[in-house]
């Protein structure tokens, strides 16, 4: 087994510290709070709802006594898992607002609170924007549900805090959602220790995993349609516009389509791909890679995300064609550096 670098080991351990600071500052505002209110990200995926649900899970089930609640739009393809509270401002007086696997403050769903609210952001993006009072941001992990079990895993060593069957469902379908099944190179050895220990838990992972792949009809033909109708822009790029005349034929909305990003990956010679999907008054864009670095090139247009895995916005198509050919751009230099 190959030795670590003192000087890793050293970081390491210094991350450890500062990341373990963190958890308690963390935990004291939960302790002191008789309300929480829990956020996540608009257009959820199962990380953000695995993060979520799996924080009123343990502060409910160690706090029994407090009032928890998790608001935002529920996704019809996620629901299953549990279901939001509708809120008004009144409910964040003297409220503790939690919110996770959110990198920047306008993609918080929801946003009843103010000022006066004590925020804490819990996220694996890269620290753009940190809104919160307490900003929790760990980068190298796999997901935001595999951030909160470290935090889980500190609070039970010092506190004897408990994980619930229900709490590990939820952050094992987040891991699974975000690394793309184990499939993606953000899964580490780490995240696969994390997944072992949580399948030790009271739930069925075969059922659970096949709920999250059962879709409808309609959806089940619109990604028919994306099979068709991808287009390759040049080599190792590849893109597909879904305009609101597609999302209305197949009855399916922005985060469904979401939902079909990866469906390309497997296509020979790809680096990169993205969907670009009409919103009306924007052009929302979904980025993906299979090596080329592109959050940086999401940060030009409004947008930011993971190395490998990032959203964007355009004003209209022509700004979209913009994109494409800055895309083109990273994976054409990406593709001679490796070649040298």
């Amino acid at each position: 087994m190959p030795s670590i670098p003192k000087k890793l080991k050293e970081r390491r351990s210094l991350m450890k510290e500062n990341y373990e600071t963190l958890y308690e500052e963390i935990f004291l505002k939960i302790k002191e709070s008789d309300k929480i209110i829990i956020h996540r990200h608009e257009r959820p995926d199962p990380d953000a709802y695995g993060s979520q649900g799996a924080m009123y899970q343990i502060i409910k089930t160690n706090f029994p006594e407090k009032t928890v609640i998790t608001v935002g739009k529920d996704s019809p393809s996620l629901s299953f898992l549990f279901e939001n509270s509708e809120v008004t401002e009144e409910n964040y007086e003297d409220a503790l607002v939690i919110v996770t696997d959110t990198a920047n403050f306008p993609r918080i769903d929801g946003k009843l609170f103010t000022k006066n609210n004590f925020l804490i952001k819990i996220d694996h993006h890269p620290p753009l924007d940190n809104y919160a009072n307490i900003n929790l941001v760990n980068t190298e992990v796999s997901s935001c549900s595999e951030l909160i079990y470290n935090f889980y895993t500190y609070l039970n060593k010092k506190y004897n805090i408990i994980l619930n069957d229900e709490a590990a469902k939820l952050l094992y379908l987040g891991i699974v959602g975000d690394t793309g099944r184990f499939l993606f190179p953000n899964t580490s050895a780490d995240t696969l220790k994390v997944a072992s220990e949580l399948i030790r838990y009271n739930f069925n992972m075969s059922e659970l995993l096949d709920k999250m792949e059962i879709i409808d009809d309609n959806l089940m033909r619109f990604r028919a349609f994306i099979f068709e109708n991808y287009n390759v822009y040049q080599d190792g790029v590849a893109y597909l516009k879904i305009t609101k005349e597609d999302m209305d034929k197949y009855e399916v909305d922005p985060g469904e389509v979401s939902t079909g990003v990866n469906l390309i990956r497997s296509l020979k010679g790809l680096y990169a791909w993205c969907f670009a999907i009409d919103e009306g008054n924007k052009v929302r864009v979904r980025l993906r890679s299979k090596g080329p670095v592109i959050n940086t090139l999401a940060e030009k247009y409004v947008g930011g995300g993971h190395p490998l895995a990032s959203g964007a916005t355009v004003k209209n198509w022509e700004e979209f064609d913009d994109l494409l050919d800055d895309l083109a751009r990273v994976v054409s230099e990406y593709i001679k550096t490796n070649e040298r």
